[in-house]
């Protein structure tokens, strides 16, 4: 938790590491950085710190089902046989192409059939979804008596030139691009690339290998993408040379924090036909202290022959006619410049595995695939509905009943969440569980993308049989690395949303599915927690604490009392824990502040959670797993909890204790929601970096709640929306109130009844 403008905890990580490095410097070896992630853990240490969604049935290899969604996650030629489709319940083998339909995010389309009955098959120029999508999978419909006619494939012809059939092009201009996705860096701002390949620290080398296929001897370019990671006095503040294969390239210098081409020409048999080494060398002598870079991206721009390999090939170029080597006989050719709006050619030769065709001398791209380099839909799965933009629409757009509590879960949670929806129901809740790939297919498309569960809550509250929707449970955990570059055990299986914000860059607030629009000053309309599991087991620990608490003793003394723990490294910390303290008058509330070494602290702490009590609180510096530079709580501890009969709730005035989407490495606070004989029932906790003088209008407003709650009890989800409701509008502020996130049950009732009706807060 940060007392002084800036994000020390992490500004200070790599510097404090290398002993150069001034508090400017923004380091890549963070919490966000994927390779570097033991580096930061052994750092982390010294911080200062209705119904149910009914199940769509699955149809059977005989069934026929009305659509079928084809999901790919690279670019190419896509072919679909009839037989892979029956495998998913859909039948190609009859009809014609006018009773079918191929779409994308709502667009037609074109496709090809060729061959008929149980021969047939169906072919389509597929695409990825771009780098800056939420994942690589993009989501074609197949729809059979669709409401969009069928988008036939146009054709043209493409024979050689007649005046002369052996000329054309058998070389044309080329760009490979080299990059690898191995680090994050969430200070890079909106709209930018987020992932980079490697760090260079100065005075250091690193060497990377760019594939140039087929090139032909002459001049290339090459193209180095970094970002500067630094920031000194000394103007310009990084160096950098670039050489390839051992001829030197660049020499380029500039200043400042930020993103950075360098550019140059490679002078003929520089570039070699195959794997090239390309070396960026950064010599630290511009005199800053630290000079930092993160490579992004390399690309080589070059001639090379058009030769295909590997079944295919893809190139662009201006010209009368071209020439392939390698070319299969059955090979198709289309004209992909749109890719939107490809084209087949015919009329084109292959002799002797050399391919000839004629175009019209404007730049235009083609893509070439044999049989064998045809690519196949990642994913075939059969959809409910003929129509992509309603699918699910009777469930989802108009559910029957309306909901107080919406669910947004993944099939492999499911079953553990069972006994909570039991719970709500029988304590008059209605309870709407919905399928994460029934949000996506009907506000997305079917594409993955956090916005379909905003989109999902504002259709429940505007459509839905009223009163609208109060709470929504995300159930299961998240990462903000959801296409799994670093294949971390924590993956994402129901996305949050990342905001940007000031000390941390891009983080998580689930908070942002709840605000009613766009608006800057729009706050929460319902209240959201979050179960972090990433099993079965862990959601149904998570399910079993949540109603033991409910079903327990609401008279036990414990429940109303309340322990805080005040950092000793600014008096301002034990301060507020008082000042918190003072309000919160529902509770009987003792204030520790950490004194030596902390274990005074850490031993009243760990005895109270023993023995039983209702709220602990911490005010102080933190990390993802570390409350103190002393160390008076971690997530180590929690391991070892077994106060599963007397949970509290934990709400922390630090920073990055509820940091859940990290990939690799469990959050503190997701350790006390998943232990399964100890820990917490909820826990409201920072998934940012901010500074107490913000953070202390959330901590008052959430005191003033718990002490106004009546006596019968109150939802946790209603006292935190009372808390959100009091906070000024202010930049830092409202990165509080986006970035404070419930990791537990909204609807949880803090009376210790399970009951919580349509009629109650």
């Amino acid at each position: 938790m940060e007392k002084r403008p800036g994000f020390e905890a992490l500004a200070g990580l790599v510097g404090k590491a290398r002993n150069r490095l001034k508090p400017r410097f923004r380091p890549t070896s963070s919490p966000f950085t994927g390779q570097a992630a033991s580096i930061f853990l052994s750092l982390l240490l010294v911080l200062t710190l209705a119904a149910c969604t009914p199940r769509p049935p699955t149809p059977g290899p005989t069934a026929s089902a009305p659509a079928v969604k084809l999901i790919v996650d690279a670019d190419g030629l896509y072919e679909v046989t009839a037989a892979d489709l029956t495998a998913a319940g859909f039948d190609l083998t009859t009809g014609d192409a006018q009773a079918l339909s191929l779409s994308a995010d709502g667009r037609p389309i074109p496709f090809l059939l060729t061959a008929a009955g149980d021969k047939r098959t169906l072919r389509f120029y597929g695409q990825a979804a771009g780098p800056q999508a939420y994942t690589a999978q993009n989501v074609y419909w197949l729809v059979r008596g669709g409401p969009s006619p069928a988008a036939d494939l146009p054709t043209r012809p493409a024979p050689p030139p007649a005046d002369n059939e052996l000329t054309g092009a058998e070389a044309v201009t080329a760009t490979v691009r080299a990059e690898e996705q191995r680090q994050y860096q969430p200070q890079i701002g909106s709209g930018a690339d987020r992932w980079f390949w490697a760090s260079l620290f100065a005075p250091g080398d690193l060497k990377v290998t760019v594939a140039a296929p087929h090139a032909v001897d002459g001049e290339a370019t090459v193209r180095v993408h970094v970002w500067g990671n630094s920031a000194a006095a000394a103007n310009p503040d990084h160096h950098l040379t670039v050489a390839v294969n051992g001829v030197p390239a660049a020499d380029d210098r500039w200043d400042g924090i930020g993103s950075h081409d360098i550019s140059a020409a490679l002078p003929a048999g520089a570039l070699r036909a195959g794997d090239n080494q390309l070396a960026l060398r950064a010599p630290g002598d511009t005199g800053a202290e630290a000079d930092a870079v993160l490579l992004d991206w390399v690309e080589v721009t070059y001639r090379r022959k058009l030769v295909a390999e590997s079944g295919g090939l893809t190139f662009e170029g201006q010209a009368a006619g071209f020439v392939v080597d390698g070319a299969d006989p059955a090979a198709a050719l289309w004209d992909i410049t749109d890719p939107m709006r490809p084209v087949a050619l015919t009329g084109y030769r292959v002799e002797q595995g050399r391919l000839r065709f004629g175009s019209d001398g404007t730049a235009r791209r083609f893509i070439l695939a044999a049989p064998a380099g045809l690519r196949k839909p990642a994913i075939l799965a059969p959809a409910a509905s003929p129509d992509p933009a309603t699918t699910w629409g009777q469930e989802l757009r108009a559910w029957p009943g309306g909901a107080d509590l919406i669910v947004v879960t993944v099939p492999s949670l499911r079953d553990a969440l069972e006994p909570l929806v039991a719970a709500r129901r029988e304590g008059r809740l209605r309870v709407a569980v919905v399928d994460l790939a029934a949000a996506y297919d009907t506000f997305t498309f079917g594409r993955a993308d956090p916005a379909a569960i905003r989109d999902l809550v504002r259709w429940a509250r505007s459509h839905w049989t009223p009163p609208a929707p109060r709470f929504l449970l995300l159930a299961g955990d998240a990462s903000y690395d959801p296409r799994g570059y670093l294949k971390g055990a924590e993956a994402d299986l129901v996305p949050t949303r990342l905001i940007e914000t000031a000390h941390t860059g891009w983080t998580a607030s689930d908070v942002w599915f709840a605000l009613p629009d766009d608006g800057p000053a729009a706050s929460p309309a319902l209240a959201v927690g979050r179960f972090p599991a990433q099993t079965a087991g862990q959601m149904a620990a998570m399910v079993a604490k949540t109603l033991a608490y409910e079903r327990g003793d609401t008279a036990a003394a414990w429940r109303h009392q309340a322990l805080l723990v005040a950092d000793n490294d600014d008096a301002g910390f034990t301060a507020e824990a008082q000042a918190f303290a003072g309000l919160a008058s529902s509770y009987t509330t003792g204030v520790v502040t950490l004194e030596g070494d902390g274990s005074t602290a850490r031993a009243t702490l760990l005895r109270a959670f023993g023995d039983g009590v209702g709220l602990v609180g911490y005010f102080g510096h933190g990390s993802l797993i570390l409350w103190a530079q002393e160390k008076v709580f971690s997530a180590a501890d929690v391991a070892r909890l077994t106060n599963r009969d007397r949970l509290p709730i934990v709400f922390t005035v630090t920073c990055l204790s509820g940091f859940f989407e990290h990939p690799t490495t469990p959050s503190l606070g997701e350790a006390l929601l998943r232990t399964k004989d100890g820990g917490a029932v909820a826990a409201l906790v920072p998934s940012s970096a901010a500074l107490l003088s913000d953070q202390h209008f959330l901590a008052e407003g959430l005191a003033r709640a718990l002490a106004a709650a009546p006596a019968g009890g109150q939802t946790l989800g209603a006292i935190i929306l009372q808390a959100q409701a009091s906070l000024p509008d202010t930049p830092g502020v409202r990165e509080i109130l986006l970035t404070f996130n419930l990791l537990g049950d909204p609807s949880l009732h803090l009376s210790g009844s399970a009951t919580a009706s349509a009629s109650s807060p």
